[in-house]
């Protein structure tokens, strides 16, 4: 391990001391947000690191802004240092939309291409890549494997990874991708940036810093800290090793004008409908799902059909009335839906606003009625 202490004191550099302001990220172009003091506390971090190093892990707690963080960034490289992109974005398929509109809403200034699709519709962006020029280009992982060998003809200047625990198995395929990717700086986000598994931190330290990190050296970096929690020792040297390719903070530490959340228990009943199929899913009545086997086999598992039936009757096979079509039916065979088209009716004659003031998690609770 000394050697990797070594390592880390010769290839930092000494932090400065200047800070990125809000009205600096203005003038180079970040739009519609005003950044919170922490916020800006690491946009300024991830300016350092982009000077200093190869890359670094932004592990700030979900809510706290990873994304509009990693957006200003991008408007600091842009603006600032003239640094046009290419920047390539990574994330799951569930939030490349929300990236889009982040980017679109915060950047404008920032071209965005969004390469997503089938074969047909990739091919024709790819295509359309020769005469439209792009600054930032937002995928899926899954798309960064298939058409790894379109992606490779880029000289990135950044690459930002979302939930980077992808990243956490050295060996795995997406790994071994990107670092054969042309990459001048590394951003992972990640709201879990430290677990159990030392080998599984060492692999991300690994993809960030691979000059620093490198693959020979994980069992020994595993061995010398496996037992980090029993002594305090090691620990304070784990903080140390970490720290400037590390920036980990919880809203307790820097949000704390944010109010407590409130969480709010609403029981409800069953309609005429569940109630029928809970009491023939708990007296095992096949006859009123159908005599087919595979409906008796899907029944067996008492438990995970009661909770079937409290969601909705809906999702067994054959309950549903065809023709299949949407209408108030939807709503009317289920108690929870019921509670929640109230409640949201209710909520949009004018309480809206108080949610996001309170900021509550409002949980519907079922009931199973034995």
């Amino acid at each position: 391990m000394t050697d990797i202490i070594l390592k880390i004191k010769n290839s930092v550099a000494e932090k400065t001391k200047s800070a990125v302001k809000q009205g600096d990220l203005q003038k180079w172009g970040l739009r519609g947000i005003q950044l919170r003091p922490y916020q800006l506390d690491g946009v300024h971090w991830l300016t350092q690191c982009l000077q200093n190093q190869q890359g670094c892990i932004l592990g700030d707690e979900m809510g706290l802004g990873k994304t509009c963080q990693t957006i200003s960034l991008l408007i600091y490289m842009s603006g600032a240092l003239g640094k046009k992109g290419p920047f390539l974005v990574l994330s799951p398929l569930s939030v490349i939309e929300n990236w889009r509109k982040e980017l679109e809403c915060f950047a404008p200034s920032l071209t965005v291409l969004c390469y997503k699709g089938d074969k047909e519709r990739r091919a024709e962006i790819q295509r359309e890549t020769g005469t439209h020029d792009f600054q930032v280009l937002l995928t899926t992982y899954e798309l960064c494997l298939k058409d790894a060998s379109f992606l490779r003809r880029w000289k990135w200047k950044v690459l930002i990874v979302d939930e980077a625990h992808r990243l956490k198995n050295q060996n795995s395929l997406l790994h071994k991708t990107l670092t054969e990717f042309s990459v001048g700086f590394r951003v992972l986000l990640t709201g879990t940036p430290i677990q159990n598994n030392l080998e599984e931190l060492y692999s991300l330290l690994s993809f960030i810093q691979p000059s620093i990190f490198t693959a020979e050296e994980t069992d020994q970096f595993v061995s010398s800290y496996s037992n980090v929690q029993n002594q305090p020792a090691l620990a304070a040297e784990l903080q140390s090793v970490l720290e400037p390719f590390l920036l980990r903070r919880v809203k307790s530490q820097v949000a704390v004008d944010l109010p407590k959340k409130t969480e709010l228990v609403v029981y409800h009943g069953m309609s005429a409908l569940q109630k029928k199929y809970y009491k023939a899913v708990l007296m095992k009545d096949l006859e009123a799902f159908g005599n087919e086997q595979g409906n008796k086999t899907r029944l067996l598992n008492i438990l995970m059909n009661l909770r079937k039936c409290v969601d909705h009757p809906y999702l067994f096979d054959g309950v549903e009335p065809e023709p299949f079509e949407i209408g108030e039916h939807l709503i009317e065979a289920s108690g929870k839906l019921c509670l929640l088209d109230n409640m949201l009716t209710y909520l949009h004659e004018g309480l809206v606003h108080l949610l996001v003031i309170c900021d509550f998690t409002l949980s519907v609770k079922n009931i199973f009625i034995f």
